[in-house]
């Protein structure tokens, strides 16, 4: 029996990974699972690696297998961050991708994470060939606009102590999975703000 490289082995869970997602969003084709399979790439990305540099043009899909990913900016000299995605989720900049155009937010690897990557090319070609493509896209831009109007609300509410619950009711998974900095850019509050808002509810939990 022929032992395959862990590699590539990596390579194949992954691919089928992202074939399943793909499935769990709408019926595909088996040519297009096939296309899949032989057009997306393997890829581990070290924590803290920044794999989008604001200024850079976007030209790839990255499909999130493991790990967590974030996208900020920098205002007035400090990092904010403006999403923060877990497993299976697409990640890339829609606005660059759409129009090629520079991106202004970076986007960091927060633990050691593993992608698969699909190009530009790659997207476009099973947009023009695959018909199912265009409803997963779709859904994936619904997605995409869903997080968008998420972030919103959240910048919209005024007590920081608002804002964790909320953050706490949608997103509880995050929490302990990230140091506090990440998530109090994301709140829009000061990282001892949100220390703070943490011990009273830990004590309050007690």
């Amino acid at each position: 029996m022929i032992k395959k490289d862990k590699k590539n082995l990596q390579a194949e869970l992954g691919a089928q990974a992202l074939v399943d997602f793909m499935r769990s969003l709408y019926p595909i084709s088996q040519e297009l699972q096939d296309y899949l399979r032989e057009n997306s790439q393997f890829l581990k990305v070290k924590k803290n690696k920044i794999i989008l540099k604001s200024g850079d043009i976007c030209s790839n899909y990255y499909f999130l297998l493991k790990g967590i990913m974030r996208a900020f900016i920098v205002y007035d000299g400090k990092e904010v961050t403006i999403w923060i995605n877990p497993e299976n989720e697409i990640i890339t900049s829609v606005k660059s991708m759409k129009s090629q155009v520079p991106v202004v937010e970076s986007i960091q690897a927060l633990e050691d994470c593993e992608v698969m990557v699909m190009t530009y090319d790659t997207v476009r070609y099973m947009y023009e060939n695959f018909l199912e493509m265009n409803v997963v896209g779709r859904i994936i831009l619904e997605e995409y606009y869903s997080d968008s109007e998420e972030r919103s609300i959240i910048s919209r509410i005024p007590s920081a102590e608002k804002k964790y619950e909320h953050f706490l009711n949608t997103r509880p998974e995050l929490l302990n999975r990230l140091p506090l900095k990440y998530v109090a850019s994301y709140l829009g509050i000061t990282e001892e703000t949100l220390s703070r808002l943490r011990r009273k509810k830990l004590k309050g939990e007690g």
